[in-house]
């Protein structure tokens, strides 16, 4: 005779399975983005499993294809190919909360319509100072003709980080890969459970590249023009101009207007320095202001989350791409 207690835990077993199955397939289209691994050219920290499908529902809706490259681009990277623009930046840049048609590398293609390729190797948790530690590499391995273009979602960047992306000591953000974590990673909801409730090594390497806590302006100054310099004289070395990129979170003020947290004096010192080492700095600010005091629209959030907050979303996108090729063709989009 069959004991209840073995009949309840096989159905109990069973439904859980099939309940577990449902939820991966769920998130086959609702959460679904792809294992990294270490990137062997050194151009950034890791880069994404080629080839692979990736959905976002958590923050706006994006979806579509890594490329053979690992990184999100419409299309494919054949070694040696002719790239005019490199596009370097963290998950703003890397683009998964829109499609990627509303990527600012595509729209960049869109727009110079075959006169020059923009190449995008954002990926998430690479902020300014990581794109700097990497440059070298990814200079070396994309080698664009014209321009390497870094984004910048902020500029309160603490100044020990800063020192450690000039002299290369910032620490590396691990993949955590390879046998068994793969193959759990390929699991949907696992990964959306482990995303939600345990992942922070990477966020944590990557928040302590900015500074939350008040710095002498002479120490940020001080640091950000070791920074500066080096990257400019990188950009110097490969014959491409350095663009800095500032595309800023804004929140309406006590009285419905436009501002962001940049700390008082950080553009100044940014647009002076960049000057100083031949970079161009790209501010933002007032178009991004602009589009919420005039349009009524936010360039970061989505419909999904807090207003205003959380990852740049495609009208950002868009302000992004006009910005850059306004400066580089001297006319709008």
């Amino acid at each position: 005779m069959k004991s209840p207690v073995l009949s309840w835990l096989g159905r109990a077993f069973f439904a859980g399975l099939l309940a577990f199955v449902l939820l991966c397939l769920f998130c086959a289209l609702y959460f679904n983005i792809p294992v990294h691994f270490e990137n062997p050219t050194g151009a950034t920290e890791y880069k994404y499993e080629p080839g692979r499908f990736y959905s976002r529902g958590t923050e706006g809706f994006g979806a579509g294809r890594v490329n053979n490259d690992g990184f999100n681009n419409l299309r494919d990277y054949t070694p040696g190919e002719e790239i005019d623009l490199l596009l370097m930046g963290s998950s703003h840049t890397e683009g998964f909360c829109i499609f990627q048609v509303d990527n600012a590398a595509n729209l960049l293609n869109e727009f110079f319509a075959g006169e020059k390729y923009t190449y995008n190797i954002g990926m998430a948790g690479h902020t300014f100072l990581y794109a700097v530690k990497r440059l070298d590499k990814a200079l070396e391995t994309y080698r664009p003709r014209d321009a390497v273009i870094f984004e910048l979602a902020t500029l309160s960047y603490d100044p020990a980080a800063m020192d450690a992306a000039t002299d290369g000591s910032l620490p590396d953000i691990p993949s955590h890969s390879g046998g068994l974590l793969t193959a759990l990673q390929k699991l949907p909801y696992l990964r959306l459970l482990y995303t939600k409730y345990f992942k922070g090594t990477n966020e944590a390497v990557a928040a302590a590249a900015v500074s939350a806590a008040p710095v002498t302006r002479e120490a940020y100054e001080a640091a950000l023009a070791r920074l500066l310099e080096k990257t400019g004289e990188l950009c110097a070395a490969h014959g491409v101009k350095g663009i800095l990129v500032y595309t800023p979170t804004v929140q309406p003020d006590a009285a419905g207007h436009g501002v962001t947290d940049a700390r008082p004096g950080e553009r100044e010192a940014f647009a002076r320095l960049c000057a100083e080492n031949g970079l161009v700095f790209l501010d933002l600010t007032e178009e991004n202001i602009a589009a919420m005091e005039e349009d009524g629209a936010l360039p970061f959030g989505f419909a999904n989350t807090a207003p205003g907050e959380g990852h740049i979303n495609s009208l950002g996108h868009r302000i992004f791409a006009e910005g850059v090729y306004a400066h580089l063709t001297g006319e709008g989009a």
